[in-house]
């Protein structure tokens, strides 16, 4: 009886042990409830609904079920919190998540968190990974980042930090994956790589480092045994490129790019990289020959990019199997264009300087998709293309090819974009070029093409209606010399949005069926001999329209009279304009998106004029009792004020940001200058207020720090055509040119803060292909005051990618007639020499001041440092 008893006792005995150590394990550490609870009162928004309701102790007591929170099965403690893509918005507190000892995972990407990342948080010394990509963190990457010891991945990519790179990374000896690319950080690079240990992943791109990568091989020996990915583009790195018995060592080393910096010099050899498969060197400063071993398949390359370089000499041949990518546009190769090429599918040789005969090509054994050989100095005559049926993109502008065109469809019926432009081609155009189910882009402009457009007679009526197919949206047959009608055919190229017929000898009426063109966003029939009326309900899409230089009549629709007089004259006499003749600066386009009226006022002329007098007197005495040679920084932090204008108030207008305008800011010593959109855009101006062309001077003679805005919102003549304000007096606050605290704060770094929601509305032309950015990146492109001349003022302007130009923006009535704009710009284009800067595009806007060249910028010394041995 008594041993049933105990052995009856010591089975429950056992059985409540086990249902007592269940519990332990499933029960929840109340502290670190409490910190995810602390953690989630930094959250403010959340628009899928996945942290704030279900984050509730009352509703799920067990935080295993909350979004994100993932426990240990054995110890109970949460090894990760995983909030990805949430979409969540807040200011995040990090220091309320080191209760959570163990955690292992730490990832946030994706979502709109601010703040800054506390130094508590290197006191989680159980992390693992930490993921805080995407999102807009600020400040300083902590120091105490460095005590994660066990930290394996690491990216703070996609944010807003900012500061120097913090030491003590050699500390992380787990380290595989380390992504900071797009932020502000800043250091030296060659003390950054020597840190590393065991990385094989290192993505530092758009940032701000900066030194040469010319370091000692012993430095960088401990990550190039690892790594095997290594990403530095789009920063200020200087200097010489690795060494060769450095480089040597990176034998697991798959994907360099070091795109986008100032590195420069010679390449060594690459033949001790037998994994290397991706190379992009592009947006350099390198030169001398490309090294053979990249080009014979020697090292086992699939993308090679050394674009905007220095390279020279001649590629002879191009024997590697497995290069699928080549770029070597933008250098100064010369010789004949390679005699063999073996795999390549996107080949761009554009902007050389390679010459010979075309027919080389019949050598090559490639399937191309893309072949880019424009802008360099290649002859003889087109054949069909029997070898590449898989082409995509056939890209020959600039170039001196003569002949007839062949019918190019027949032997590559893939064809997508044609550019041949710019050649001494002649005959008749092919109609297979209008029966294509796949051409989406056709440049046949400035040849010399003869007879009519071959629409009359071909399937187009019967193919470009079937919406299964791709269908053209890009047709340029300007600067030719065309005959007859422009067919009705041409309305049912349903998708066409861009049509430039101008410069041929075309005649007769304008088809009705041009109205059918719904999406037609740019159409250019001047400089032909059309007649009769333009047609009614036109697309409402267009933002480019010009008809000059025809013989056409009668009214011109409504929807078309809100384009400017330089849309339709000179010629065009017979034109009838029921609200008269538009003028010159009427709104082009979507008016009320890109461009607004401005009307002169005969009084506010004199004013100018009397004001301008008077402000000349008064900067002559400033700058000469003062020094003007000699300034060379702003220290005011006070502002102009205007009263509103005449013209503005005459025009019922609300009423605009200051012309000079404070704008205080405890964090930084800059004196912030605001430029109402008025008097940045204005066409009619022609004369100087006082504080302008003092300003002026001062970017010209002094200031050290280059003035930046956003390009879309600055004008050079801003500075020389700017209309005085009437009613200006000066009061013992203000800093008047009369005022000795306007000269203290002349010594101040300027910074344009514009304020304007204009954007340059106009057409943006490339010269080179390989170079591609938006009419809108461009307008928000940051600009920075280079100089001045007599033909305009020159920026810096620093695309969203990183790259940065040269943007002259020429002189008000320097440029009368966009034709011969174009032509002059065409020729300057095709020059190339080592000691050019090439035009790589131009735009031409609404405006008679909106006309700009663009080239590359060339960061180099000034010529005033090499003759006086100092910088102005």
């Amino acid at each position: 009886m008594n041993l049933s008893f105990s052995f009856a006792f010591s089975f429950y005995f056992l059985l409540l042990l086990l249902f007592l150590g269940l519990a332990s394990a499933s029960g929840f550490d109340p502290s670190e409830l409490r910190s995810l609870l602390e953690f989630k009162k930094g959250i403010k928004t959340d628009p899928l609904d996945k942290v704030l309701s279900v984050w509730d102790p009352d509703t799920r007591p067990d935080p295993i079920s909350w979004t994100g929170v993932t426990r240990d099965p054995i110890s109970g403690f949460i090894v990760s919190l995983n909030l990805d893509r949430l979409g969540l918005v807040g200011d995040l507190k990090f220091h309320t998540l080191t209760p959570l000892t163990n955690l292992q995972n730490l990832s946030l990407s994706g979502n709109v968190f601010t703040g800054r990342i506390a130094p508590t948080l290197g006191s989680i010394t159980s992390l693992r990974q930490l993921d805080l990509s995407d999102n807009q963190f600020v400040g300083t990457i902590p120091g105490r980042i460095t005590d994660l010891y066990g930290l394996n991945y690491l990216n703070l990519s996609g944010n807003k930090f900012d500061g120097g790179f913090p030491g003590g990374f050699r500390n992380l000896q787990q380290l595989r994956v380390l992504d900071l690319h797009n932020n502000t950080l800043r250091g030296d690079i060659g003390e950054l790589l020597s840190e590393l240990r065991n990385v094989e992943h290192v993505d530092l791109s758009y940032n701000e480092f900066y030194g040469g990568l010319s370091v000692a091989a012993e430095n960088v020996s401990s990550l190039a045994n690892t790594v095997r990915f290594v990403n530095l583009s789009h920063n200020q790195l200087n200097g010489g490129f690795l060494k060769e018995e450095a480089i040597g060592l990176f034998k697991n080393l798959q994907v360099l790019d070091l795109g986008d910096n100032w590195i420069a010099g010679e390449l060594p050899s690459f033949g001790s990289l037998p994994g290397l498969r991706v190379l992009r060197l592009g947006k350099n400063q390198l030169f001398g020959p490309v090294p053979v071993e990249l080009l014979e398949g020697f090292v086992p390359l699939e993308e090679l990019d050394f674009s905007h370089n220095g390279f020279t000499g001649s590629i002879r041949v191009i024997n590697s199997t497995t290069l699928k990518v080549l770029n070597l546009s933008s250098n100064q190769l010369s010789g004949d264009l390679p005699s063999s090429l073996r795999s390549c599918e996107t080949v761009d040789l554009s902007n050389n300087m390679i010459s010979g005969d075309i027919s080389v090509m019949h050598n090559w054994e490639a399937s191309l998709v893309v072949l880019d050989l424009s802008s360099n100095r290649l002859s003889g005559s087109l054949s069909n293309l029997s070898y590449f049926e898989d082409l995509n993109t056939f890209n020959l502008r600039n170039n001196s090819l003569v002949g007839t065109l062949p019918s190019l469809l027949d032997s590559s019926p893939r064809l997508s974009v044609v550019e041949l432009s710019l050649n001494q081609l002649s005959g008749p155009i092919p109609g297979s070029f209008f029966t294509s189910t796949t051409l989406k882009s056709l440049n046949l402009s400035g040849n010399h093409f003869t007879g009519p457009i071959p629409l009359q007679g071909s399937r187009v009526n019967e193919l470009l209606v079937m919406s299964s197919y791709p269908q053209m949206e890009s047709l340029d047959l300007s600067d030719n010399s065309l005959t007859g009608g422009l067919p009705s055919e041409i309305g049912n190229i349903a998708t066409l949005k861009l049509l430039n017929l101008a410069d041929n000898k075309l005649s007769g009426q304008l088809p009705s069926e041009l109205s059918k063109l719904s999406n037609l966003e740019y159409l250019d029939l001047s400089e032909n001999k059309f007649k009769g009326t333009i047609p009614d309900k036109l697309s409402t899409s267009l933002y480019e329209f010009n008809v000059s230089y025809n013989d056409l009549s009668g009214p011109v629709p409504e929807n078309l009279r809100r384009f400017p007089r330089s849309s339709f004259s000179p010629g065009n006499t017979l034109l009838i304009f029921p609200n008269g003749m538009p003028s010159t600066n009427s709104a082009q386009g979507q008016a009320s998106a890109h461009v607004r009226h401005h009307i002169s006022n005969g009084n506010i002329r004199v004013a100018i004029i009397v004001a301008s007098v008077v402000a000349a007197v008064m900067i002559v005495f400033v700058l000469l009792a003062y020094h003007r040679a000699q300034l060379k920084e702003f220290h005011g932090r006070s502002g102009f004020s205007d009263t509103t204008t005449g013209r503005n108030a005459k025009l019922g207008r609300l009423s605009r940001p200051s012309l000079f305008k404070l704008h205080s800011n405890v964090q930084t010593t800059q004196t912030s200058l605001s430029f109402s959109n008025d008097h940045l855009l204005t066409s009619n101006s022609r004369s100087l207020s006082g504080q302008q062309e003092f300003v002026a001077e001062i970017v010209e003679h002094g200031a050290p720090e280059r003035v930046t805005t956003s390009l879309a919102s600055v004008n050079p003549n801003l500075l020389d055509n700017e209309p005085a304000t009437s009613g200006r007096k000066s009061s013992p606050g203000s800093l008047l040119p009369s005022s000795p605290r306007f000269m203290e704060s002349c010594e101040q770094p300027v910074i344009l803060d514009v304020y304007s929601p204009d954007r340059l509305a106009g057409e943006l032309f490339f010269l080179d292909t390989s170079l591609t950015f938006s009419i809108e990146e461009l307008s928000r492109a940051p600009a920075e005051v280079l100089g001045r001349g007599s033909h305009g003022t020159l920026y810096k302007a620093t695309l969203r990618n990183g790259h940065m130009l040269t943007v002259k923006w020429l002189r008000v009535g320097l440029v009368k007639h966009k034709k011969e704009f174009a032509k002059e710009v065409k020729k300057i284009g095709s020059v190339r020499h080592p000691n050019f800067v090439p035009v790589r595009a131009y735009y031409w806007g609404p405006r008679e001041q909106e006309r700009l060249l663009l080239a590359d910028y060339v960061q180099c010394d000034s010529l005033a440092l090499h003759l006086y041995g100092k910088s102005f």
